[in-house]
């Protein structure tokens, strides 16, 4: 890879943040209110509920009638995938369907659904760069005004509209602390870079891994937040260049490449990967590392038009809710009460 197409992807990258069989499709689509919805259908109140609680009642009660949900999903892959689906399942009574890929496949997957008038998928989520074109592109919408967890006060140590605090579309939902990893094989205690600096050092070149930049959203951002906290600066990057990375498709890709000894440092890698494979005895682990790791935020958004409008509303705001971010992992994202 050339070094000017590595600056051009990162520059695209930072361009893409700051920009803040037929399937019958339901009428009642992601972004009606369900407040109108209630109110068209002369819905009754049950006494002592409030018009949003009795609202929420009403979507709860569709949601198992449409009896499933589908997401779009880069991180709920392997035993993490089986071990959402089950709690969103025992919890709900709702089929969690979850189909893994990377963000930009997920975007020209919808783009073509919506061509062929043959929608599929009700959430996507990801890495907030790809979430973030995809509501460029038109293709995601807000449901914000209807979840009960927006109401709540002091949930969230981020709020998931700050990237997007006006239309709300495009909603952070998890946060990852990423870092250097290493092969405990290959890299002997005392050996380790104890700085971003010690990454240069001539001894790990062409031992280094990291997700190629112009195929992950996720690690384009956090080289721009890097930049943008002059943590790092333009020459550290051509040099991190000139250390002859091993360019990675995904993080499963790099946890394998990692674990099996194939590279002996991964430059930035995501903790909510690498952990899982850490416990199952993969002879990895984080480093920590002067002067701050890299922290992204996962982004996720309601597809415009989905076929399942009420269990769509159930699994976003359990996403965010106190109790599914527990569940999930994810508490980083909350502040307790």
């Amino acid at each position: 890879m050339r070094i000017n197409t590595f600056f051009i992807t990162l520059l695209a990258a930072a361009l893409v943040i700051s920009a803040g069989c037929s399937t019958k499709i339901s009428p009642q689509a992601p972004n009606t209110p369900v407040t109108q919805v209630m109110a068209t259908e002369k819905t009754a109140i049950q006494p002592g509920l409030t018009t949003e609680e009795a609202a929420w009642q009403k979507v709860l009660s569709d949601a198992k009638k449409e009896g499933n949900v589908t997401i779009y999903s880069y991180n709920w892959v392997g035993e993490a995938g089986l071990t959402v689906k089950k709690a969103f399942e025992d919890r709900f009574g709702i089929k969690l369907e979850i189909l893994t890929g990377r963000g930009a496949e997920f975007q020209e997957r919808v783009k073509t659904e919506r061509r062929m008038n043959q929608i599929l998928g009700d959430i996507t989520e990801g890495s907030i760069g790809h979430t973030q074109s995809m509501k460029t592109d038109g293709l995601l919408v807000s449901v914000a005004a209807d979840l009960p967890v927006f109401r709540e006060k002091n949930v969230w140590l981020v709020d998931p509209a700050y990237m997007d605090p006006v239309d709300k579309i495009n909603l952070g939902w998890r946060e990852t602390i990423d870092s250097p990893w290493i092969n405990t094989n290959l890299v002997k205690p005392g050996e380790e870079p104890r700085s971003w600096k010690d990454l240069l050092d001539p001894k790990w070149k062409g031992k280094m891994g990291l997700r190629d930049p112009k195929l992950s959203a996720a690690i384009s951002s956090e080289f721009v937040a890097m930049l943008d906290k002059k943590i790092w600066d333009e020459e550290f990057m051509k040099s991190l260049h000139r250390q002859e990375l091993k360019y990675i498709i995904s993080t499963m890709d790099e946890a394998r490449l990692l674990g099996s000894g194939q590279i002996h440092l991964s430059a930035v890698f995501a903790g909510a990967t690498g952990g899982p494979f850490a416990e199952q005895g993969a002879p990895i682990r984080a480093i920590s590392i002067d002067h701050g790791d890299s922290v992204s935020l996962g982004g996720v958004g309601v597809i415009s038009k989905g076929p399942h409008p009420n269990a769509t509303r159930v699994l976003l705001n359990w996403m965010l809710s106190k109790e599914g971010q527990i569940e999930l992992g994810e508490v980083r994202l909350l502040r307790h009460r």
